[in-house]
């Protein structure tokens, strides 16, 4: 291992907390010999700040390297911020049309403003002089004005993707090119215009550098590029990887280490200069075909080697999850009311289901072990038949706030009685056959002070046998960030003064109305019934629902569908 490599490992384990003592030394002496890496420190030290990797920095240990890792950098505010800046944006004055930008260390637009502002207060902190208000704007002004937007790269999917600093862009949306995106977690496709797709999942940094170029500076994406959409490129801070009508994935290390493993097809690798700038009239270093992995990185010279090759790094498409639905409109307030069909990802085939085709469901028992809000509706009087407004097709009705356990049930739910099991078992008009990706749909009303990502619960068969299994859910499909969540119409919710032991209490026990409630959203996740151990082809009467009883905040579950089998269903293969 060179010098520099050592350096990447050692500054690497101290940002994650795994550095002893003998290793803090020679990470020290290290940096003494070679002012360089001290930047390199602060380029890999950012890229951890924004990918929420480093450990809390208040140790005293800790501080007291920093400060000595900071004593190295220039001797006041300004020279250090432009130091660090001048590796993230281009100098303005030197062209009329954008630059290119170094691929190993940019750090611009969006990152580059957050950065500026971490700069400038870390600038402050050490040097005394706070002066990032202008520092930011500066940096702003840069960005907006070398940003240039690809032609038409799209983002076309999104799972559970969540940006830092932003919500994520609504699928259709233009990326902006040169801009860079902070991918926190989940994952998404970006289509380019001559065909080729990219999937990336978080963390991961990128950008959209043209019509035919992603850069990616941290993370893992799966490139398809088809007939067509030959020499479209990711430019990493290693390398330029060029397909050639080929399926390959790509991942990036914090320390710039880059993997390529190509699944189908070709695809050539070129160095990228000592500069940072590609250099495409060379001949590929690599010529890399079908089932080839390797591992590039750039330390004193460029250098690759095989590695086993992995073809689940590889990611053909999303996950099957609940894409959107439709609902109508209240003429009240404008917000979503009555659930009209749900479009969702199953087997990898999109389909649109109409409410109709849902297979109803009924409440079979419910409990509730703390007295509350149980039952919401449109009206102020709850009507005589109080349960069955589970079943309807309304997203603000229905039994709300089911008992729960922190443990999910391993053995059968008791459904009556003094023993009764916390929670609400529901039974499908017809039975659920257990297809590829959900089976079952649930949505969850959610206002802005709960979970974002939903209510965690529990589901579990009504009869356990050998196989069989619970299942949590604690992230949904379409969250409170999702931009296909509704907002809902304007509801009541009821509060019963006492604990709810049956149905035949809800039915029955005194209640009273809130008055209404606004700045609900309509949040949705698919169930799937292979998750709780059921087999392709089998199928499932009933379910039952558990709150996790992970916060003060109960699952409502205001609507629940089957799904009908998949040969019912017709749909497109993304």
């Amino acid at each position: 291992m060179n010098a520099f490599d050592r350096f990447a490992q050692l500054w690497t384990d101290y940002l994650e907390g795994e550095l002893d003592e003998q290793g803090l030394a020679e990470l020290r002496q290290l940096m003494a010999e070679d002012p360089q890496r001290v930047t390199l420190a602060a380029d890999m030290f950012q890229t951890h700040r924004l990918l929420a990797l480093a450990v809390d920095e208040s140790k005293s240990r800790q501080d007291q390297f920093v400060r000595e890792a900071m004593s190295r950098l220039p001797d006041n505010q300004d020279a250090f911020v432009r130091r660090v800046m001048s590796n993230m944006e281009p100098d303005p004055t030197t062209s009329a049309t954008p630059p290119k930008r170094n691929a190993f260390r940019t750090k611009a637009a969006a990152i580059g403003i957050a950065a500026a502002i971490m700069l400038a207060a870390v600038a402050a902190f050490y040097f005394g002089n706070p002066t990032q208000p202008q520092i930011a704007h500066e940096t702003e002004s840069q960005s907006i004005g070398s940003a240039t937007a690809a032609a038409d790269v799209r983002l076309a999917s999104n799972s559970n993707a969540k940006f830092f600093g932003e919500l994520s862009p609504p699928v259709g949306a233009v990326l902006a090119g040169e801009r860079d995106y902070v991918l926190m977690s989940g994952m998404i496709e970006v289509a380019f215009p001559a065909g080729a797709s990219a999937i990336l999942e978080g963390p991961a940094v990128f950008r959209v550098m043209s019509d035919e170029c992603l850069a990616l500076d941290v993370g893992s994406c799966s490139v398809h590029a088809p007939d067509g959409a030959e020499g479209f490129r990711v430019e990493t801070p290693a390398t330029r990887v060029v397909d050639r009508g080929t399926r390959f994935s790509v991942n990036v290390s914090e320390t710039s280490e880059t993997e390529v493993q190509v699944i189908e097809g070709a695809a050539d690798i070129y160095d990228i200069g000592g500069d940072g700038e590609p250099m495409p009239d060379r001949d590929p270093t690599i010529r890399m075909t079908d089932g080839d992995a390797q591992k590039f990185s750039r330390g004193q010279a460029f250098a690759g080697g095989a590695i086993p090759f992995d073809a689940s790094r590889y990611r053909s498409r999303l996950p099957d999850r609940i894409i959107a639905y439709e609902t109508t409109t209240a003429d009240e307030d404008g917000g979503a009311e009555n659930l009209t069909g749900v479009t969702l990802q199953r087997g990898g085939r999109v389909v649109t289901v109409p409410v109709e085709d849902l297979i109803p469901i009924r409440v079979a028992s419910f409990k509730a072990t703390e007295p509350g809000p149980l039952f919401v509706s449109t009206g102020q009087t709850l009507p005589d038949g109080r349960i069955v407004t589970s079943s309807d097709r309304s997203l603000v009705t229905g039994a709300i706030n089911p008992g729960g356990s922190r443990e999910p049930l391993t053995t059968d739910p008791v459904l009556s009685g003094p023993s009764a099991t916390p929670g609400m078992a529901i039974k499908f008009a017809s039975p659920v056959e257990n297809g590829p990706g959900p089976d079952v749909v649930l949505f969850d009303l959610q206002t802005f002070s709960n979970p974002p990502d939903g209510d965690a619960f529990h589901v579990s068969p009504l009869r356990f046998r050998e196989g069989l299994r619970s299942h949590s859910i604690r992230v949904y499909d379409l969250t409170m960030e999702s931009p296909n969540a509704r907002d809902l119409t304007a509801f009541y919710i009821h509060q019963f003064a006492n604990p709810v032991d049956s149905i035949a209490d809800l039915q029955t026990q005194e209640c009273f109305p809130n008055g209404k409630v606004l700045k609900f959203r309509g949040l949705a996740v698919g169930i799937d019934l292979s998750d709780l151990g059921y087999a392709d082809g089998q199928r499932v009467d009933g379910l039952f629902i558990q709150d996790a009883m992970d916060d003060s905040h109960h699952v409502d579950p205001v609507f629940i569908g089957g799904l009908p089998a998949m040969a019912k269903l017709s749909g497109e293969t993304p």
